[in-house]
């Protein structure tokens, strides 16, 4: 005769609880390391960000970027965001991965497109 091995319901139980014991543990982990890697994307879009408002300032005889002005004719004020995007290939660089909510952004506008812009 041939015996005939399986799992018991303990066995199944014990391992399943083993997973979940672990699972718990990593899950902050991973946490931890998404959100660090979100910061090291925000740092490289400020640095991003610093590189075009130096190619502003090379074409444009050594001068800062405004904070903000008015464009002639519009009703809205356009930031330093939207006098960067002709030196910047992704606007996303003007959002921070961390930042969430309505407070943490605001929008600009350039060429009649609206972009949002700000970081926490």
């Amino acid at each position: 005769m041939r015996s005939r091995r399986a799992f018991t319901l303990i066995e199944l139980l014990v391992v399943i609880a083993i997973i979940a014991i672990l699972a718990a543990i990593l899950f902050p982990v991973f946490a931890r390391a998404r959100e660090k890697a979100r910061q090291a994307s925000c740092l490289s879009n400020v640095k991003q960000m610093g590189l075009a408002a130096l190619m502003y300032a090379q074409d444009y005889d050594e001068m800062v970027v405004p904070g903000e002005i008015r464009i002639p004719g519009a009703q809205r004020w356009m930031g330093e965001g939207g006098l960067l995007l002709p030196y910047v290939k992704n606007v996303q660089i003007f959002r921070c991965p961390s930042a969430d909510g309505p407070a943490a952004s605001k929008s600009f506008s350039h060429d009649g497109q609206s972009y949002m812009s700000g970081t926490r």
